[in-house]
C-alpha cells in the first residue's frame, strides 16, 4: 500500500512538472536577414524556439510567423505592437489589403481568419491571422507589408518582407501545467 501511494504521488508529481518529447519538427524557419528571430510562444519547441520574424522601428514592432495549420493550409500571424501612451486605439488601423504574398507566386488572395485588438497600460496590441489555403508542401513563404499597411495616427507605416523556409530538424518538445 505504501508503495502505491510512493508511485502515485511520483506520477503526479512529474505530469505536473511537464513533459519532454524529442520529436523532429517541420516548420517554417525564419530567414535572419529579414529580421529578428524572435519566440512565437513561451513553451513549446527547444532548439528551433525562435519561430518568427520582428522587425522593430520607433514606436512599434512588428511580429511575424507562418506556420501549417494541419489542414493542407499555411496559417500566417502578423501582429503590431504599439508603445507609445498617449495613443488610443482608435488612432491604429490595420489595411489587409497592404498585405500580400510575394512567394509563393501566383497564389490567391490570403484570407483573413481571425481579427484582434487590445489596449492596455499605454501598449496597442493589433493582431491579424490569415490562412494560405491549399499550400501543403509550400517551400518559402514570404510576405509584403507595404507601406501603410500599419497606419498609427495618419502616419504611414515602412514596406516590410518577412520570409520563411520549409525546414525539419531534430528538437526537443515541452511543456508543462504553467504553459
Amino acid at each position: 500500500m505504501k508503495l502505491k501511494t510512493i508511485l502515485l504521488a511520483s506520477a503526479v508529481a512529474i505530469g505536473l512538472s511537464g513533459c519532454v518529447i524529442p520529436t523532429d519538427r517541420t516548420y517554417y524557419k525564419p530567414e535572419d536577414s529579414f529580421g529578428e528571430a524572435v519566440a512565437s510562444q513561451s513553451c513549446g519547441y527547444l532548439r528551433t524556439n525562435r519561430d518568427a520574424l520582428k522587425q522593430s522601428f520607433d514606436d512599434y514592432s512588428i511580429k511575424v510567423n507562418a506556420s501549417q495549420d494541419g489542414r493542407n493550409g499555411v496559417t500566417i500571424s502578423v501582429s503590431a505592437l504599439v508603445d507609445k501612451p498617449l495613443l488610443d486605439i482608435n488612432d491604429i488601423f490595420f489595411d489587409t489589403n497592404k498585405v500580400r504574398l510575394i512567394q509563393p507566386e501566383n497564389r490567391e488572395k490570403l484570407k483573413t481568419k481571425n481579427a484582434f485588438r487590445h489596449q492596455s497600460d499605454g501598449t496597442i496590441w493589433l493582431s491579424r491571422t490569415f490562412l494560405l489555403p491549399d499550400a501543403p508542401f509550400e517551400q518559402v513563404i514570404e510576405l509584403e507589408l507595404a507601406p501603410g499597411a500599419i497606419t498609427i495616427k495618419g502616419s504611414p507605416s515602412e514596406r516590410m518582407v518577412f520570409k520563411f523556409s520549409l525546414t525539419t530538424t531534430f528538437d526537443v518538445l515541452y511543456f508543462s501545467i504553467n504553459c
